[in-house]
């Protein structure tokens, strides 16, 4: 592969929640192999992906039962690898969340933002 996807944008939408852990890896994962590959990545958390980020919650989604790893762990390996995590203003009041039930950096953003980082990304990718 070239290098030319350097310096490149890429938000990850993720609208998956707790309920459906299957469903909460992948755009983690995903975002830290474009990390590494030295890319910008943001994902942003709204809808159900909203209670992935209420403290206690990530600590409880386990993928694998014979691995330490759970979604608290991945999210954590994301913000280490420079992945940044924000979360829809909007989507939070629907989980009647506050900035205090969130996980330490965790950036919060009115619901028109995304419009602005779609249209700023190089690619988008929806979960």
């Amino acid at each position: 592969m070239s290098d030319d996807h350097e310096g490149k944008k890429i938000l990850v939408i993720q609208t998956h929640g707790v309920e459906t852990p299957r469903r909460t890896y992948s755009p983690l994962f995903y975002a830290m192999a474009a990390a590494a590959m030295e890319m910008e990545v943001m994902v942003w958390f709204t809808m159900d992906g909203t209670n992935q980020l209420k403290k206690g919650e990530a600590e409880k989604v386990q993928l694998d039962p014979k691995s330490d790893v759970t979604l608290k762990t991945m999210l954590e390996q994301a913000m280490d690898s420079e992945v940044e995590l924000r979360v829809c203003q909007q989507s939070m009041a629907l989980w009647d969340m506050t900035e205090a039930d969130l996980i330490d950096g965790v950036e919060i953003l009115g619901a028109t933002s995304i419009i602005d980082l779609a249209l700023e990304a190089d690619h988008v990718m929806y979960f």
